[in-house]
């Protein structure tokens, strides 16, 4: 088959097209192997607190509000943060399920410090980090946490946690984060509640 001058910009833009379609597609999957709602376009632009004190964020917090993700499981979530000696941070998970405690340790750190709340995180070695974003803290009382991938520019995959220092948040404060997050056109309709019940410390 011989290619005219005529037929040459019809068959690069089939080809293009094509193309945008199997990154679609593999967008699709990977939203779906990560139990994420295929969100289409670029991630949202969202802008995290301008200071991030990582002495006061250290401690205990436990999971109220999560999107869903096929690498938490069970109740009682918890994540332990500790500074390491080279100014990382250890990033420890806990869950449980079935009555079997389950768990995982990461590594976090900070790669500009002009965005101090702008972190990275992964949990295993040789392995990519991910976004930690933190939108907005008092400390002593909750955390909101945002993470988002573009694949493309054609569809993202999106995180986003509610933490507080105790087992419960006051729901009005709850309300109040996930519609400053919503201000950032993220679809806080995929938050799902964390059971909290009868867990240990």
């Amino acid at each position: 088959m011989f290619l005219t001058f005529t037929a040459l910009p019809a068959t690069l833009h089939l080809i293009k097209m094509l193309r945008l379609i199997v990154l679609l597609a593999i967008a699709c999957a990977v939203c779906l192997v990560s139990s994420q709602v295929p969100s289409f376009g670029g991630c949202p632009t969202v802008k995290t607190q301008e200071t991030l004190d990582i002495q006061k964020y250290l401690g205990d917090w436990y999971e109220i509000f999560v999107f869903p993700t096929t690498f938490e499981k069970g109740k009682c979530t918890r994540a332990r943060y500790t500074l390491k000696p080279d100014g990382h941070i250890e990033v420890y998970n806990r869950g449980i399920e079935d009555g079997k405690e389950f768990s995982a340790v990461g590594d976090a750190y900070v790669p500009n410090d002009q965005e101090p709340a702008k972190l990275l995180v992964r949990f295993a070695e040789g392995t990519p980090y991910g976004k930690y974003w933190v939108i907005h803290t008092d400390y002593d009382t909750y955390t909101l946490i945002y993470s988002c991938s573009s694949i493309a520019g054609l569809a993202h995959i999106e995180f986003a946690w509610i933490l507080a220092r105790n087992m419960t948040l006051d729901p009005q404060v709850s309300q109040s984060l996930k519609d400053e997050l919503a201000s950032y056109n993220v679809d806080i309709s995929k938050f799902m509640v964390s059971d909290q019940m009868n867990c240990p410390p």
